[in-house]
């Protein structure tokens, strides 16, 4: 049996963790959004974790990619800020119709890789703090309110 260099075991570790095998699994908008999430929670680690989960990375993404935290819109989309293919920086482009669409797809993820509960309840932190600002109106607000155009904050 071949004894493995500490090297070896730990980018196998870091590869076994939720953020390699979530990343590993993740295609299209959902792996665009999961590496935006992950940017923004874990931006030390990042790069370690796409050079043991992706043997050819060469320390940067071609476009398009995200190049902001999320948003919740006033009309309940969940945006971010994007570099298209053709070099454009796209503001506010629209992710998912709300964050329950969001929800969804994390969701659909999780249970395609059967991530453990632990797992699940730390994927969503991150995701939960991805989404930095929500330009709603407030719900809970009175309407007869003089401060009626008050937004809220996560």
């Amino acid at each position: 049996m071949l004894a493995l260099s500490p090297e070896a075991k730990l980018a196998i570790d870091l590869r076994d963790t939720w953020q390699g095998r979530c990343l590993a699994a993740a295609k299209g908008k959902t792996g665009a959004v999961l590496l935006s999430v992950l940017a923004h929670n874990y931006e030390e680690a990042l790069v370690p974790l796409c050079c043991v989960v992706f043997p050819d990375f060469v320390g940067y993404l071609p476009a398009p990619y995200l190049t902001s935290a999320a948003r919740v819109s006033k009309s309940g989309h969940v945006v971010a800020d994007m570099m298209t293919k053709a070099g454009k920086h796209a503001k506010n482009f629209a992710l998912y119709r709300s964050e329950f669409h969001l929800r969804d797809d994390f969701r659909r993820l999780a249970d395609r890789i059967k991530l453990s509960d632990a797992d699940r309840i730390e994927m969503f932190a991150a995701v939960k703090r991805w989404v930095v600002a929500d330009r709603r109106l407030d719900p809970t607000m009175d309407p007869k309110d003089p401060d009626a155009k008050r937004l809220t904050v996560n």
